[in-house]
């Protein structure tokens, strides 16, 4: 199993003030804004706080050239000269930056001693701005602790937005059932997201399928299977073995071809031309840390991976199946990460509708959750961010299949269902468990891709 997840945070740091503090002061205020950010895991590249125009910024500049970062945090510590800060952020203008206002102290007296860094940094926001930098202003009040976490959030943004620059994703077939709500246009995504796409076949699947040893499986299919639970019967062994076979040489794909994440071409696809579902070995691939998503919907994919190296958790995707005034029943088809699983996972087998073969009616995890989606307008990209709370789910079946029910929840929005009804993009969401707007936010602005907020923030 591969992790798929970044490593840890590193940012560029850069403290400005002016000399007329005295420069040994202004370490030492540094020093302190150094240690709170180090102290919430954010490696640093530092270099000597800058207070001149002449030769500091070019100091600076080289220090800061000497190793690789995701982000650049401008600590504004006092006053600045303005024209020696902008001779380090124009070096860096294409970098993402948080430029922050550290603020004052009180002394022993009581007095609130201000190095004026509200108006170092005020005097620098509108240009930065008008150079087309991509950053995020923030402060701290004086005697307060620095905002680390917006920092944080900010700089994973960040660090996400450059790792989807390389990213792959990979899929078997290509527009299932002639979806629209899935399409996308291959250069667009790779040249205003990053992302890079490639199909295979279901032969390539098949041969692949075919490579693996039989030892092989039946040693995947005692792992796997060690405490599965058959509501309806335990299937036949054969049935078992050939959806573990396809979702282990789905895996091997994933390896030698470095995807991030996968898809299937499920209904006109797996489901009708292989002789068994997509759902388990779907649940396969996302289990050994790939995201998954079904019908080929490489924007919710895309969607997806975003989700998974900004929080650090597994995600999924799940699926509109009712609308009630004050909730959505979002399940999936048999499918679901055994991370998400409440309880131990249970199979069942279907043999009606567009399936015939596995599936699982495994209880799928309660609480709180981000949801997205991402899609391709006339206008460009557009992410629409939902977040409420999973709660349990009824009794019910889709039509023709037996209970008990898919994995599902009923999903109590943090807005009116019918405003998100009104900005739905799909039929599909990405989801993953906890708040994760505030990153999701940043790296679309960092990737000009419009926002439609149904989120509690």
């Amino acid at each position: 199993m591969q992790n798929n997840l970044l490593p840890k945070l590193k940012a560029g740091y850069v403290s400005f003030g002016t000399m007329f503090y005295e420069p040994g002061n202004l370490a030492m205020i540094s020093a302190r804004a150094e240690k709170q950010l180090e102290a919430a895991g954010i490696d640093l590249v530092k270099t000597a706080p800058v207070y001149g125009e002449t030769t500091e910024p070019e100091r600076a500049i080289r220090e800061l050239k000497a190793n690789d970062w995701d982000f650049l945090i401008v600590n504004i510590i006092n006053w600045v000269d303005t024209r020696g800060v902008f001779r380090v952020l124009h070096e860096f203008r294409h970098e993402p930056m948080v430029l922050y206002s550290f603020g004052g102290f009180t002394d022993q007296s009581g007095t609130l001693i201000s190095p004026a860094a509200g108006a170092g940094s005020t005097s620098l926001r509108l240009p930065m701005q008008q150079m087309g930098i991509k950053f995020k202003y923030l402060f701290n009040g004086p005697d307060l602790p620095m905002n680390v976490e917006g920092i944080r959030k900010f700089g994973k943004a960040a660090q996400v937005m450059k790792a989807l620059k390389k990213a792959r994703l990979g899929m078997v077939g290509f527009n299932d059932m002639g979806l629209y709500s899935t399409g996308y246009n291959t250069t667009r995504m790779r040249n205003e997201i990053g992302v890079e796409i490639e199909s295979v076949d279901m032969l390539q699947l098949q041969k692949k399928m075919d490579s693996l040893k039989d030892t092989e499986i039946k040693k995947a299919v005692s792992e796997i299977t060690k405490d599965w639970e058959y509501p309806h019967g335990k299937p036949k062994p054969e049935v078992i073995e050939k959806a573990i076979r396809m979702g282990l040489a789905s895996i091997r794909i994933c390896e030698e071809k470095k995807f991030n994440a996968f898809s299937y071409k499920c209904v006109e696809g797996i489901d009708s031309e292989m002789g068994l579902t997509h759902a388990i070995p779907a649940s396969i691939v996302n289990a050994a840390g790939y995201p998954y998503v079904d019908e080929n919907d490489l924007g919710n994919l895309t969607a997806e991976l975003m989700l998974r190296w900004l929080s650090g958790n597994q995600t999924m995707f799940i699926e509109h199946y009712e609308h009630h005034p004050e909730w959505i029943l979002l399940g999936e088809d048999g499918y679901c990460p055994w991370d998400f699983v409440d309880g131990k996972p249970q199979i069942k087998p279907v043999t009606t509708v567009l399936l015939d073969g596995l599936v699982q009616c495994s209880n799928l995890k309660k609480g709180r959750m981000t949801l997205a989606s991402l899609a391709e307008t006339n206008e460009g990209y557009q992410m629409h961010i939902v977040t409420g709370d999973g709660r349990e789910r009824p009794q019910w079946v889709e039509m023709g299949v037996p209970l008990p029910p898919w994995p599902s929840v009923k999903l109590y929005s943090d807005v009116p269902v019918e405003r998100i009804l009104n900005n739905v993009q799909s039929q599909h969401f990405a989801m993953t468990y906890g708040n994760h707007v505030e990153e999701l936010k940043n790296l679309c602005y960092l990737l000009n891709i419009k926002v439609l907020d149904d989120s509690s923030q």
